[in-house]
C-alpha cells in the first residue's frame, strides 16, 4: 500500500541522514476510503490522497510563500498499527528504504512536482535554501 506523508524539508533531511523517522499518519487507500470512494479508479484515489497530504504539507510550512513536501512510502500490512478513514499509522519508525518518491507542493497547493528517490538528495540543498 502506498501512503503519502506530509513532511517539512528539515524532516526530509533528517530522514535521509538517519534512514528512519517517527512519523504521523500516512494518507492511504484504506478499506474505508476505498468503500467511500468506490466510484474512483485507483489513480483518482491516489491523486485525492496525495492532495490531502499536500494540504497538510502546506499547513506545516514555516513560510507561507514556500513549497510543501510529501514523501510517498510503500508499506505492508504487517507494518501498520492502525487503519483510519483515509490514513494508516505505522507500528514502528518509517524506513527510508520504503520511500518511493517525493513531491514538491507548489505554494498555492495546485501542483505536485514528482522527484524520484535518487533525485531527492541532490535536490535537498536547493529545497533547504527555500
Amino acid at each position: 500500500m502506498r501512503g503519502y506523508l506530509p513532511v517539512t524539508v528539515e524532516e526530509i533531511a533528517a530522514f535521509l541522514e538517519s534512514h528512519s523517522m517517527e512519523c504521523g499518519p500516512l494518507y492511504a487507500p484504506t478499506i474505508k476510503f476505498l468503500t467511500a470512494n468506490s466510484e474512483m479508479d485507483e489513480e483518482e484515489g491516489e491523486f485525492l490522497l496525495s492532495m490531502l497530504a499536500a494540504d497538510e504539507a502546506l499547513e506545516m510550512r514555516a513560510n507561507p510563500t514556500s513549497a510543501g513536501f510529501i514523501l510517498a512510502l510503500e508499506v505492508s500490512d504487517p507494518e501498520i498499527a492502525e487503519h483510519g478513514e483515509n490514513f494508516v499509522i505505522l507500528k514502528d519508525l518509517a524506513k527510508w528504504e520504503n520511500v518511493q518518491c517525493a513531491f514538491l507542493v507548489s505554494p498555492d497547493g495546485e501542483e505536485l512536482t514528482w522527484f524520484a528517490t535518487q533525485e531527492i538528495k541532490p535536490a535537498l540543498h536547493e529545497w533547504l535554501q527555500g
